[in-house]
């Protein structure tokens, strides 16, 4: 039987003012600086074109927004699911202005299928791809390079970036999860040959340790299963309602708890490290990220903004996304008006 794949798609409209004045209001006044989370780059409907032109099989596209959807989407594309916040959050969490809070909640969406993929509103596809990328024997297809540790990350401008929340992820994976145990159960998928090479060399060093130190990040789209983000729901509630804050917080979990919850429980398929590329606008070169879009050799990528990113470099950035996707996306998707 053909497994059903769901794609998740996160957006939100930061130029609305009734969420700018509800954002203000629930932050006591303070203005939202972060340019970085919440700056519109209105390439999103390319994100819909990608999909119809290179991952035609997908089951549904789930759209999860606070309820204020673009103005341009079709709601009567039968492969789209319309999500708003309050349709599967418990009202206890709302508003949240916390994507990690969204995140950790997919479970709760009951018309989600067991196996989806999860896309930030930056993360593309960039080339055709086949349901097996994604999800192989029925389980999610990922590479688990293991790092020694995550360098502590801090700038005036980014913060902590997610550097405090991936070590929360170890530490309740290392609660419940010893990982020498969790390796001699599926030996190959931790020293088999899609990890020769320098990838293995970090799992050799480790060696006998019963601890996960961490996972090499992965900012791109990921696959999952819905009953590992109940799974966690149901072993660790407690973090899991610390990371439903209104306002993200350090101390607490984000999704990739969910890929490292797979590796430690195997439910994975192991996969070379070939997946999507990460590019930042106003870091990498304008060039050099239209040269990596009108090519097909990646086969996603994220295109992620920053505090980094000046609005000088956003304006430049921003006339060269929408040339460079209007010359490989002409044509409207069925999921635009």
């Amino acid at each position: 039987m053909e497994t059903k794949i769901d794609f998740v798609v996160t957006w939100l409209d930061a130029n609305d003012p009734e969420w700018k004045a509800s954002y203000q209001k629930h932050r006591g006044g303070e203005h939202f600086e972060d340019k970085g989370r919440f700056r519109n780059w209105d390439i999103f409907r390319y994100w819909f074109r990608a999909v119809e032109n290179y991952a035609p099989w997908v089951n549904k596209v789930f759209l999860v927004t606070n309820g204020k959807n673009p103005d341009w989407i079709n709601p009567n594309n039968p492969k789209l699911v319309l999500i708003k916040h309050s349709d599967y959050i418990p009202v206890k969490f709302l508003p949240t202005f916390n994507s990690c809070a969204i995140e950790i909640n997919f479970n709760r969406i009951s018309e989600l299928s067991e196996h989806f993929v999860y896309f930030n509103d930056d993360f593309f596809i960039n080339a055709p791809i086949q349901p097996d990328y994604y999800f192989k024997d029925g389980l999610p297809r990922d590479c688990n390079v293991e790092n020694f540790s995550v360098s502590p990350f801090y700038s005036p401008e980014e913060k902590f970036r997610n550097r405090i929340q991936v070590w929360c992820d170890v530490a309740v994976l290392n609660h419940y999860f010893d990982r020498q145990k969790v390796i001699r159960q599926a030996p190959l998928k931790w020293y088999g040959p899609h990890l020769w090479g320098k990838h293995l060399l970090a799992t050799v060093v480790l060696f006998g340790r019963h601890n996960f130190e961490a996972f090499a990040l992965r900012h791109n789209e990921q696959p999952m299963l819905k009953s590992v983000v109940q799974e966690i729901w149901d072993k660790e509630p407690q973090m899991c309602e610390q990371t439903c804050s209104q306002f993200r917080q350090d101390s607490s979990l984000n999704p990739y708890i969910i890929r490292y919850w797979q590796f430690a429980t195997n439910r994975f398929y192991p996969m070379k490290k070939k997946y999507g590329k990460y590019f930042g606008l106003g870091v990498n070169s304008k060039d050099k990220i239209r040269k990596v879009l009108l090519s097909s050799k990646l086969k996603s990528i994220c295109l992620n903004d920053s505090a980094l990113c000046s609005d000088e470099s956003y304006n430049e950035y921003k006339l060269m996304l929408h040339e460079t996707f209007e010359k490989k996306f002409p044509n409207k998707s069925s999921f635009e008006i």
